[in-house]
């Protein structure tokens, strides 16, 4: 017993904390020798904060890292994953749809949410241009989880506007 402690001790001090400027092949290379579960645990939340922006800029080598990561994140990284996605509908909507179908989100996780920073004008117009994007995804392999994304973000559009206050 004392050996795992000590096992436990030395593998977390050796758990690379992960600066903001690491790229996504750095990444991948620590996920072939850590658990993505592990990685996560030492990510900084300023490395956690980047890859976010990454990911929501539709930065294709970091959305890519997405389905290795996802099934490790709970709770407010499972979260703030989903909304990166979400927003990158707009940047690289291709990507999006990959990831959704390797990560097996549900189209409303990534399609549907409504993003709570945003005015009721500025949700609108962020999935009408959504709509537009993820319509012209023509790619037959991305076709099943582009007409379930087309249809929550129609779905997400109609409860912006029913919820909205308009006094």
């Amino acid at each position: 017993m004392h050996t795992l402690s000590v096992a436990a001790i030395l593998a977390a001090l050796t758990l690379p904390t992960l600066s903001a400027d690491l790229t996504p092949s750095a990444i991948r290379s620590l996920l072939e020798d850590e658990d993505a579960g592990m990685l996560l645990e030492g990510l900084e939340d300023s490395s956690w904060a980047a890859f976010l922006g990454h990911v929501e800029a539709g930065h294709r080598g970091w959305m890519d890292l997405v389905p290795e990561l996802a099934p490790a994140t709970a709770g407010p990284m499972a979260v703030g994953l989903a909304s990166a996605l979400s927003r990158a509908l707009t940047a690289n909507p291709a990507g999006v749809l990959s990831v959704m179908a390797a990560a097996n989100y549900k189209a409303g996780d990534i399609c549907g949410p409504v993003h709570a920073d945003l005015s009721t004008r500025q949700n609108v117009l962020f999935i009408d241009a959504a709509l537009v994007k993820v319509a012209a995804v023509l790619e037959p392999d991305l076709f099943e989880p582009r007409n379930a994304c087309l249809f929550a973000l129609g779905r997400a559009r109609i409860t912006v506007l029913t919820e909205a206050d308009f006094r």
